[in-house]
């Protein structure tokens, strides 16, 4: 089982897929943001980030990503359990809102491309939240990179989010829902795996 969260930045991804990696005995899959050279710059100059810098930033977690599908590949193919912090639908998200409309089109079918002989997820969760919840919980984290972020760009990211959600996704909203909380996560769990008893 290949199971993925997606949602926008400070939504809890990483904490609640830490904790479902635990209960379900999955390997853990991160971001790769840490990976991307690129990615402190463009967070820092914000709205004065070139084309240029943007593009180089989502070409490289493009790779970065597809290098991390191929291992959850080779370990769902062994029979184990995956649990991601990401998946590849907000690579099309950022892109829209880090690259001019045609660049982003490109950036979209390269990632179809690749994504034709990649693991799918078996179970999406699409996480959202207030942005005024977002930006609070990206302060509180204290990332030298994430100073520039705003309410606004947490806002669109959100509201991005939200219209990519079909109704195959088990959507939560992180205002509510807390990962940390054992009740909800058995409650989550439950739904994943058809057991009342997680």
């Amino acid at each position: 089982m290949f199971i993925a969260i997606t949602g926008p930045t400070g939504v809890g991804k990483t904490t609640l897929a830490s904790r479902l990696a635990a209960r379900l005995d999955a390997t853990l899959m991160l971001d790769p943001f840490a990976d991307n050279p690129y990615l402190p710059q463009l967070y820092v100059e914000a709205e004065r980030a070139t084309d240029d810098l943007a593009l180089k930033v989502e070409l490289t977690f493009i790779a970065l990503r597809v290098a991390q599908l191929r291992q959850i590949e080779m370990i769902t193919s062994a029979g184990g359990r995956v649990v991601a912090d990401w998946a590849m639908v907000q690579q099309h998200i950022f892109a829209s809102k880090t690259l001019p409309a045609a660049d982003a089109g490109r950036v979209a079918q390269t990632c179809g491309i690749w994504s034709k002989d990649s693991p799918s997820p078996d179970v999406l969760i699409g996480l959202t939240a207030p942005p005024s919840t977002l930006l609070h919980r990206v302060r509180q984290r204290g990332r030298d990179m994430e100073i520039a972020v705003s309410e606004a760009n947490l806002a669109a990211l959100n509201d991005a989010f939200q219209r990519t959600f079909t109704s195959d996704v088990i959507q939560r909203d992180g205002s509510t829902f807390d990962a940390l909380n054992d009740e909800d996560l058995n409650e989550l769990i439950a739904q994943l795996t058809g057991s009342e008893n997680p």
